[in-house]
């Protein structure tokens, strides 16, 4: 039965997912960048794709962060006046009901 009322955040953990899955993706991205510019350090083209994608992964980990909390440690709000890394749920935890 549909009432005509949206239920808030309802989507939220398909968001939250998606999110996840494409910060994963770019995350494989810049590791396998990482090996090959490990054996090949002056391709100039390989280095700005890592800049490419690494500056991507910091958007998407600010933007996780902002809407579901911390994501990795050095993004922590020390602000705060509680250890929220501790309380809050893990990535693979809650909002996806």
């Amino acid at each position: 039965m549909n009432t005509g009322y949206k239920t808030c955040n309802a989507d939220s953990g398909k968001e939250r997912r998606q999110l996840l899955y494409e910060i994963n993706k770019i995350d494989f991205v810049l590791k396998e960048l990482n090996l090959y510019l490990d054996t090949h350090p002056y391709d100039q083209q390989a280095m700005e794709a890592f800049k490419h994608y690494n500056m991507a992964k910091t958007k998407m980990v600010q933007e996780y962060t902002e809407k579901y909390g911390p994501l990795v440690l050095s993004i922590l709000d020390m602000d705060c006046r509680e250890w929220k890394w501790a309380t809050q749920d893990w990535p693979w935890e809650g909002g996806y009901n």
